[in-house]
């Protein structure tokens, strides 16, 4: 289940770094995309670490955070045509995403409960039965 509260904290938390890497741009280029790599991953952790659950529900909450903020990042920072945009978001976004997916489920890995979660599903899932 998506959990919209952290899904914005890491959502923000993404944009902040983004906008970091942005700023170290002029100075060192392989810094800014060090910082452009990871924001994406960060926020998701964040995101799925403070929402708990499942791992699906680390993965959706994680993906969500990452991929929203870098696609807001991507829209504002590049220039050129509509078309141009367009490609570079959604390239964007798609990557970034993937990146929240992992640091999603690495939030979700470092919370611990989600075995205690998925037992207590199953059990209210046979019980219904």
């Amino acid at each position: 289940m998506v959990n919209w509260t952290t899904v914005t904290v890491g959502f923000v938390v993404t944009i902040v770094l983004e906008i970091i890497g942005l700023l170290f741009k002029p100075v060192d280029m392989e810094v800014a995309t060090f910082i452009s790599l990871f924001a994406p991953l960060i926020g998701g952790l964040i995101a799925a670490y403070w929402a708990g659950g499942t791992f699906k529900d680390g993965a959706v909450n994680g993906g969500l955070a990452g991929g929203l903020g870098s696609l807001i990042i991507a829209i504002i920072s590049v220039q050129g045509s509509l078309a141009i945009i367009a490609q570079n978001a959604i390239f964007s976004f798609v990557i970034s995403a993937i990146a929240g997916i992992i640091g999603g489920l690495i939030g979700v890995l470092a919370k611990g409960n989600h075995k205690e979660k998925e037992e207590n599903m199953k059990e209210e899932t046979s019980k219904e039965e």
